[in-house]
């Protein structure tokens, strides 16, 4: 069932009489929504706010929606849509150079497979962008894209460069077997990076990398390596922060959390108190193929329970996502010139007794909870 639209100009509902009923939800003509509580994606929030959209794009946040504009009115809470970092739905092997262990210049957007139905359960749980990421066993795998599982596009192609630093990225049957070796295939792709390429971008700090690190040594090496290189972005996997955060607050380097799940260790919740009292950004990975389409939010709201604030849970679901996956100018926030990635929910996102009711994608209306429900 549609969002009842309850003010339209008058030359919108000029014959409404000869069609009854709702009128159409619009889609990429210019429309406000007015929300009991409007989320930004930085910290803070509005009552009783209107968000103007055209063309899906963001117009205005405010207390009020210019005449003539056809208002939809929501009793709930209005974010902008989830960020997922790192997924790797419907990629197949596409993701995973199985006979390279460097493959700096892959683009990960050819692994975009838009018509896979594992998208529509993250749909349905508010994400409206996921960052596709090379297979953690690879050192350098190629060009993170963001893309949308709610339109099917790729928002943007080589936003981040993904980079294995972990145990995860050596073997025994093939080199790298070591972490000495690992660095010593990484010094080397960086120092022959071509002007252009992916690695030789985030050498000049144009683009963002997402250094997969777990443990406190191979953080510790992942820090080293990015500010002797001026790699910006973010520390992927850390579990613990003992001895960690001030080097990371210090490095200017952001934080992404894995899935969490019932048997989650209580330090790698308390990392995440410590990082956000230091200041340093943080967000959180999807791999919704293995943990489900709630993982996300189900995590973010873990942390809360922990004691993380929810407004600062949900900026690393929003605008602190975004900045680390390279499209923060784009993403992130309700805000003038921002894509109109929305979701309405029932209450605060990370109260996991809320529900998504409403999701729009560059403000075409893309889901519908009740919708769904009816179809069960």
């Amino acid at each position: 069932m549609l969002i009842p639209i309850l003010l339209e100009a008058a030359a919108l509902t000029a014959g409404a009489a000869a069609a009854p009923g709702p009128a159409p939800l619009p889609q990429a003509d210019t429309f406000a929504i007015k929300a009991s509580h409007v989320h930004v994606g930085d910290g803070t929030s509005m009552e009783d706010a209107y968000v103007v959209v055209s063309e899906g794009v963001v117009r205005s946040v405010g207390a009020e929606a210019p005449d003539g504009v056809r208002v939809i009115e929501v009793d709930g809470h209005l974010t902008p849509g989830l960020i997922a970092l790192r997924d790797s739905t419907g990629a197949g092997r596409e993701n995973n150079e199985r006979t390279r262990k460097i493959t700096p210049t892959a683009d990960l957007s050819f692994a975009f497979d838009p018509d896979h139905p594992g998208w529509k359960p993250l749909v349905e749980q508010g994400v409206t962008a996921v960052v596709l990421s090379p297979d953690s066993s690879r050192i350098a795998g190629g060009a993170s894209a963001v893309v949308s599982p709610a339109s099917g596009e790729v928002l943007a192609r080589g936003a981040l460069v993904a980079l294995g630093m972990s145990s995860r990225s050596l073997s025994i049957s093939e080199e790298p077997t070591s972490y000495a070796g690992l660095y010593e295939h990484l010094e080397r792709a960086f120092g022959e990076a071509e002007a252009g390429t992916p690695l030789a971008r985030a050498k000049a700090g144009e683009v963002p990398v997402l250094m997969e690190a777990t443990d406190r040594a191979e953080v510790l090496r992942a820090i080293e390596f990015a500010g002797r290189h001026g790699l910006v972005g973010a520390v992927l996997g850390l579990r613990r922060a003992d001895g960690l955060v001030d080097a990371l607050a210090e490095s200017g380097l952001g934080v992404v959390f894995e899935p969490v799940g019932a048997g989650a260790s209580r330090v790698t919740f308390d990392a995440a108190v410590a990082l956000h009292e230091a200041g340093v950004p943080f967000a959180f990975a999807a791999d919704a193929a293995r943990n489900g389409p709630a993982a996300l939010r189900m995590t973010a709201a873990a942390f809360v329970r922990a004691g993380v604030p929810a407004d600062a849970a949900l900026t690393a679901l929003t605008s602190g996502a975004a900045d680390l996956a390279g499209v923060g100018r784009t993403h992130g926030t309700i805000a003038q010139g921002k894509v109109a990635d929305l979701v309405v929910w029932s209450g605060h996102p990370t109260d996991l007794t809320s529900r998504v009711r409403h999701v729009f994608a560059a403000g075409r209306h893309v889901h519908d909870a009740e919708d769904t429900e009816e179809a069960r």
